[in-house]
């Protein structure tokens, strides 16, 4: 391939991912709820414009969606006995078992798969917007048919909705610890070696327990932490080639704004851009809509970078757990990437002055109000 050849392509793989595009996608997807909603049935041309987009994906997610492999999962007071909740108001996890029978949980609206497809085209070489489970829950939704539903306790349901490990990579330098939660976000803390007194790495082999020895105000801890293999984490990372918007603040200014929010919302909305309102964080709920417009250039705004203007939306319940190192921390850098992934940062000082770092990801939604 010729210099000019790689040009190109790389500039359509840019052209392919741009806030621009997604903006074009999530309108088509709009298009085709809209128009199955009147003739309760998809055109030929609604079809055609989705498989303009999506290609091959959209023939296995309709034969995914014809095989009526997709199934919504509600927590329940009793297995197999439906909630007494509005099963349209209730929070609930989809299941797709794929061609091959592997099954993948997915968030309702959350454009992220475990397959290896959504691995290497969406995240890799950004070939495809999305994989085909996304797009069979995609096609469940609007048709509300081929769909079956699954009941099961408080406590299942939970450990599906939560991963119950941590991976802990150890290295000379120290630790970073990660989590994951139901694969769309994922959490790390980076602990440098020299926050311990003392700081050993041995390996015995798969299955030997981690010790770990505290002690404070004369007060000692022994732990044995048991071990396992480790399971594969999602690759998230923000290319700096690829972040749109980054946003360094002290964290008392968003302690402050995100006390104001509005608890009843099922998302949260964010937008930045080079141009007023720059920088504004909005929530629908029972109290209507909220807007909340930060300063981007007073005292507790160290750092505004915008590119170009950016709008993604985000669960509000990936956007909690996020906020519990606002406690702790000293800064808090907020990043978005062209697929609008979300990135906390957070600068974390010890007692004795030592730098830690917590890291969150969290994944936008896709049209969340088609």
């Amino acid at each position: 391939m010729s210099v000019n050849e790689k040009l190109a392509s790389n500039a359509l793989l840019s052209k392919t991912y741009d806030i621009k595009y997604a903006k074009f996608v999530n309108k088509v997807l709009k298009e085709a709820a809209d128009s199955f909603e009147k003739e309760q049935k998809f055109l030929d041309d609604v079809l055609l414009n989705l498989y303009n987009i999506f290609g091959d994906a959209l023939e296995r997610a309709l034969e995914l969606y014809e095989r009526g492999r997709i199934t919504y999962i509600f927590p329940s007071e009793s297995a197999g006995v439906p909630p007494h909740n509005d099963r349209h108001t209730a929070r609930y996890l989809v299941q797709v078992k794929g061609l091959s029978g592997a099954i993948y949980i997915l968030f309702p609206d959350i454009n992220y798969c475990l397959c290896a497809s959504f691995r290497c085209q969406v995240l890799n070489d950004r070939s495809l917007f999305t994989c085909k489970h996304v797009l069979a829950v995609w096609l469940t939704a609007i048709t509300k048919d081929k769909l079956s539903y699954q009941y099961i306790t408080q406590e299942q349901f939970q450990s599906l909705l939560l991963f119950q490990n941590a991976t802990c990579f150890g290295t000379e330098n120290g630790l970073k610890v990660t989590v994951e939660d139901a694969k769309c976000m994922q959490a790390s803390a980076y602990i440098p070696a020299h926050v311990f007194q003392v700081f050993n790495l041995k390996e015995d082999g798969n299955g030997h327990p981690v010790t770990v020895l505290i002690e404070e105000d004369g007060i000692i801890t022994d732990c044995s932490l048991k071990t396992q293999e480790p399971d594969e984490l999602l690759d998230f990372h923000l290319e700096p080639e690829n972040v749109l918007n980054k946003v360094v603040l002290q964290t008392e200014l968003l302690k402050d704004i995100l006390s104001e929010l509005d608890s009843t919302s099922d998302f949260i909305e964010l937008f930045l851009s080079p141009a007023p309102p720059f920088f504004r964080i909005s929530t629908t709920g029972l109290a209507g809509i909220c807007h909340i417009e930060l300063p981007h250039d007073g005292e507790l705004v160290d750092n505004f970078q915008c590119t170009s203007t950016a709008m993604s939306s985000y669960k509000l319940s990936h956007i909690k757990p996020a906020m519990k190192a606002l406690s702790c921390a000293n800064k808090v850098s907020l990043r978005t990437d062209t697929c609008g992934l979300l990135c906390f940062q957070y600068m974390v000082k010890t007692d004795e002055g030592h730098t830690c770092y917590i890291e969150y990801y969290i994944s936008p939604v896709i049209d969340p109000n088609g």
